[in-house]
């Protein structure tokens, strides 16, 4: 799939900013404030986007341990799980870089609920509805495969992270959470590109809906203009955090 004009000025604007923001230099401290950063509205985020009644200062008080409780709730059993996600593919990604792949071993691990793939029919009601369990696991290998494929490799890594996002979420592996997940997976081919990962913000959720119904309909393009905004939104925003301390 080749960009369109409109797609190409985002990635251009993308491209632009994460310059200006790797050019000068960051210490380890600012990398350090950005990962974090990153962390909490990723979660805070995605969790939202599930409709989770949070809050993102909740969610960076759970990430410090703040309160130090050990008898957590849904919202903190989630945001731990989720953070745990995100740093798994965070450090795979610094680790090899575009090499990192995604395998349904790790996809497994990313969902983390040790119950394995989907074994029931899923939610009939979906349009389509989902593949047939029995076929899920010969499926996702072969959609793992192709992302190594060097036909996928020369696709931006916006491009990449929508189209594993979408066919994740088609898929339906697993028999809750899928979305999350794929979130977390999808970002994985953001990370190694050394972007932010997929921050689908509640402000763009209407947006983002459309293009999960556009992509049923095989039309990504939806999709990939709307993680390319998501990922410029973020760089913007580390771009101000930078700013803030200088």
């Amino acid at each position: 799939m080749l960009f369109t004009r409109g797609t190409s000025e985002w990635i251009s604007r993308i491209s632009q900013k994460h310059k200006h923001l790797i050019e000068p230099g960051l210490s380890a401290e600012q990398k350090e404030r950005l990962d974090r950063w990153a962390e909490i509205d990723f979660v805070y985020s995605t969790l939202k986007l599930e409709g989770a009644n949070i809050e993102r200062d909740q969610v960076a008080r759970v990430l410090s341990n703040a309160s130090g409780a050990t008898d957590v709730g849904e919202n903190e059993r989630a945001t731990t799980d989720l953070l745990a996600s995100l740093r798994m593919v965070t450090s795979l990604a610094r680790a090899n870089g575009k090499a990192a792949e995604l395998t349904a071993e790790l996809l497994q691990a990313l969902h983390g609920s040790g119950a394995g793939f989907r074994r029931s029919a899923g939610d009939a009601s979906r349009v389509p509805k989902p593949v047939a369990a029995e076929h899920l696991p010969a499926l996702i290998e072969s959609a793992c495969r192709w992302y190594t494929a060097e036909s996928f490799g020369e696709l931006n890594p916006v491009e990449q992270a929508s189209i594993v996002l979408l066919r994740l979420i088609d898929m339906q592996p697993f028999e809750q959470a899928n979305e999350r997940t794929a979130l977390v997976a999808g970002s994985l081919f953001t990370l190694r590109g050394e972007l932010p990962p997929i921050i689908i913000k509640p402000e763009m959720s209407s947006a983002y809906r459309n293009a999960l119904d556009e992509g049923t309909r095989m039309n990504t393009k939806p999709m990939v203009e709307t993680i390319a905004e998501a990922i410029e939104r973020s760089v913007s925003e580390m771009l101000e955090q930078i700013g803030k301390q200088t």
